[in-house]
This record gives C-alpha cells, structure tokens and sequence, in this order.
C-alpha cells in the first residue's frame, strides 16, 4: 500500500515536466490549468517527502491543498468560459469559504471526513455546472473540428471524472472509518485509482497542446 501510495504521490510530479519539456511549443490553452499543474508538483513532493517518508501530521497539508486545488479549478473554468461566470465565481467562493473555515476552526479527526464529503460535494457540483456550461459552449462554435484535439476537452475530463469517482468515497469515509478503521486504506485505493487517470488525462492534454 506505502509503495502505491509512492507511485502516485510520484506521478503527480509527471505534469510538471512534461510541461517543462514542451514549453515552447505549447499554445494559450495551456495557460488556465497552469495553476493547477504546479500544484500538483508541489504536492507530490510534498507529499512524498514529508508524508510518505518523514510521516509527518499530514492534516495540516490536506486543508492547505484542498484550498489552493479549489481555487486553481476556479481559475481554470473562469479563463476556460471566457470570464463569463464571475457572479458564479464569486458566490460559490464565499460558500466553499465558509464551510472550509468551519471546519478548520472545529477540526478534529471525525468532523475532518465530515466537512471533506461537504467540500468535495461542493466542488463536485460546481465542477459538473462549469463542464455542462464548457460543453455548450463548445457545441455552439463551429471552429473546433474534434474535442479529441482540444487540451481543454482533457482538463475538463479530468475534473470532472475525478470528483465524479471520489465524491461516493468521501461521502462514505466518516462511516468507513467508524465502522472498519482497519480497512479504511484499501477503501483509499479508489482514490488512488482516480487520482492517477486524472494525472494521466491531464499528462494528454498538456501534450496536445502544443502548437502543429
């Protein structure tokens, strides 16, 4: 399980260098996900270094991450629909802030898997409204030839597939981790599975990117 967890925590840095390595060929559509792709490198070393083998509290992490990873997809959608969801933008901020600064002030272990089922709903949601919204738009341009050729057709893939995998998880973690404690870690293998195709699917995007 600690090698898997490894393996994935190390893909994560994957991204990053494949945006390195094509960096002067890639075109504008690279730019909305950037945020995201560089935290994704920041947290797998993070992740590999401090949590997988320092074994440090990884709680504090986890907060910081779902923050910045919130606020990187709100960027992405925000440049990826033409900046035409700013009122949308900004109320779903305000709620995602509230229900994550509740739950940093009565953090304990149990309320944690609470409010992360509350915030992963959210963002679930949200992303499911911003993808619906990408699809429309896409279908009513007559430019793109195929969404097999659009990066931002992968980008979107991947949230969008991610969340949809995991939400049923966390939604379901606070009762794992009453009822099966012992197990909870191989319940944590889906997400490890949704964790690497969304990598992987982000890995393709970055590659399509680049200029013909």
């Amino acid at each position: 399980m600690r090698l898997l967890l490894a393996i994935t925590v190390l893909y994560s840095l994957i991204p990053l260098f494949v945006y390195w390595f094509t960096k002067s060929r890639l075109n504008k559509e690279i730019k909305p996900i950037l945020p995201f792709i560089v935290l994704c490198f920041i947290a797998g070393l993070y992740e590999f270094i401090f949590t997988t083998i320092l074994r440090f509290n990884t709680i504090p992490w986890f907060y910081t991450y779902d923050l910045l990873a919130f606020f990187s997809i709100q960027y992405f959608f925000y440049n990826v629909l033409d900046k035409k969801v700013k009122k949308l933008v900004w109320i779903s901020s305000c709620l995602y802030l509230i229900i994550f600064t509740n739950a940093v002030i009565h953090h304990t272990i149990e309320n944690y898997l609470n409010y992360l089922s509350y915030l992963t709903s959210f963002v679930t949601l949200l992303i499911l409204i911003y993808s619906i919204k990408w699809f429309k738009k896409v279908f009513m341009e007559t430019t793109l030839v195929s969404l097999a050729d659009s990066p931002t057709f992968y980008f979107v893939t991947g949230f969008l597939f991610y969340y949809s995998g995991v939400v049923v998880l966390f939604l379901l973690a606070q009762s794992i981790y009453h009822n099966n404690n012992s197990h909870l870690q191989y319940y944590w293998l889906i997400n490890l599975f949704f964790n690497i195709f969304h990598k992987t699917v982000l890995i393709i995007g970055i590659w399509k990117a680049r200029k013909n």
